[in-house]
């Protein structure tokens, strides 16, 4: 799919330009508040979540330096630091139609939000009307990036996935880990955050009523200059602004969401060698694309090689005789009916760390899954189906765009490689 909330670092600013922005901070947030309208949204603290349409814009004059004797906080010259998920400030909605391109998302973010602050943006510089000049977006720093995968299944298919996948442990993470019935689970650490939920719960809980007001103040508009028929235009404009909203929650319903929170930890450790957070100009694609399908793998152990993933009994025991001699293919087997059966957790007691390991390894390498499976001590169904695995290498991947003239549009976007 693509990107979703992004957190970006200035260069150094003078003070001048410092105090206009947290002016014209104060007043947009004023004048879209009051109206209803939450393209612009201001906050001057912390997003409360990866689900806030918000966007966090804040003038700071202390950073936080490390002096031998630990981390304190000392003043310095002012910096911008804005949090936004830019899927929602373009889209205005993050079930479909993410920007995929890091660099070109970023500084057209950027350029946009500081133009609505009243900045001029030229093509070549970045000037402040009263020539106090804004640092190069390509030289902002990156604190955070979220990439999101998106699948394409039934609820029930969702939920079946969610039980399958609860006796899965992600490496060091198990205390942390927070499981939300059969809707979601999280996995927080240092360095990533791993989330997979049902789209559908979480839209209806924190989107939709944003949204239906969005169009609401659409449908305002329009009847302003109505004077004949007004009741019967008014009905029509309920109807399609209703007709929108189910229409959306129907796609999430049928969404599950895999999205990996990249903290600045992360993208400080893996670029160490320069003694700083990386630049805008300095990530790609590919390398997001990475840490994600990284931590995917850390904690489903599907996806590694290009077969088909294998689940069920007979296929689990076809792949096996295939790859591996008999003896070996046997003890595998009985290997993955215990893991399948009993988790994780309960097998690695029964097994020495090196054999466990070295049997968990052999059946990923071969592309058999434990989660899911037909192997159960009350023989049931499943609505989860046969191969499914939330890699981006699935058929269930969305990768529709979204239409161009689409109504949840907040921006153009033309200049934007949109994906699912």
């Amino acid at each position: 799919m693509g990107l979703d909330t992004c957190k970006y670092r200035s260069p150094k600013i003078n003070t001048d330009l410092a105090s206009f922005l947290e002016q014209q901070c104060i007043q947009k947030s004023g004048i879209h508040l009051g109206s209803g309208e939450v393209l612009y949204e201001f906050t001057s603290g912390e997003l409360l979540g990866s689900w806030d349409s918000r966007i966090s814009f804040r003038i700071l004059r202390e950073e936080w330096i490390s002096n031998g004797k630990g981390i304190q906080q000392i003043p310095c010259q002012p910096y911008i630091e804005v949090e936004a998920s830019v899927h929602k400030f373009f889209a205005g909605q993050n079930i479909y139609g993410a920007p995929v391109d890091f660099q070109m998302t970023s500084f057209m973010f950027l350029k946009t939000l500081f133009k609505a602050l009243g900045v001029n943006i030229t093509d070549h510089d970045q000037h402040h009307a009263n020539s106090a000049r804004l640092p190069s977006f390509w030289d902002w720093q990156v604190c955070r990036i979220d990439w999101a995968e998106v699948y394409r299944l039934t609820p029930c298919a969702i939920s079946e996935f969610f039980r399958s996948i609860n006796h899965c442990k992600f490496p060091r993470r198990s205390a942390k880990a927070a499981k939300y019935g059969t809707n979601a689970v999280y996995f927080p650490g240092s360095y990533t955050t791993l989330k997979l939920y049902h789209k559908g719960p979480e839209f209806k809980e924190h989107d939709k009523l944003r949204i239906k007001n969005a169009l609401m103040t659409r449908i305002k508009e329009q009847l302003e200059n109505v004077t004949d028929n007004y009741r019967e235009a008014a009905a029509k404009l309920y109807q399609w602004r209703d007709k929108k909203l189910a229409a959306l929650q129907r796609l999430a319903d049928n969404r599950l969401r895999v999205e990996v929170e990249i903290h600045a930890d992360k993208l400080q450790h893996d670029f160490e060698h320069l003694n700083r957070l990386p630049k805008i100009s300095e990530i790609t694609d590919q390398y997001i694309k990475q840490i994600h399908d990284r931590e995917v793998f850390k904690l489903l152990r599907e996806g590694k090689t290009d077969m088909e993933t294998v689940r069920t009994y007979d296929k689990v025991k076809a792949r096996l005789n295939l790859l591996h001699t008999t003896r070996t293919a046997n003890a595998l087997f009985a290997f993955y009916t215990q893991m399948s059966i009993r988790g994780e957790e309960v097998t690695k007691q029964e097994y020495s760390d090196s054999q466990f390991y070295a049997n968990r390894k052999k059946l990923v390498d071969s592309a058999v899954s434990w989660h899911s499976t037909d192997m159960y001590l009350v023989p049931q169904s499943t609505a989860l189906p046969d191969g499914f695995a939330p890699v981006r290498t699935d058929l269930r991947l969305c990768i529709t765009p979204m239409r161009r003239r689409s109504v949840f549009l907040t921006h153009e976007a033309d200049y934007m490689p949109l994906a699912a």
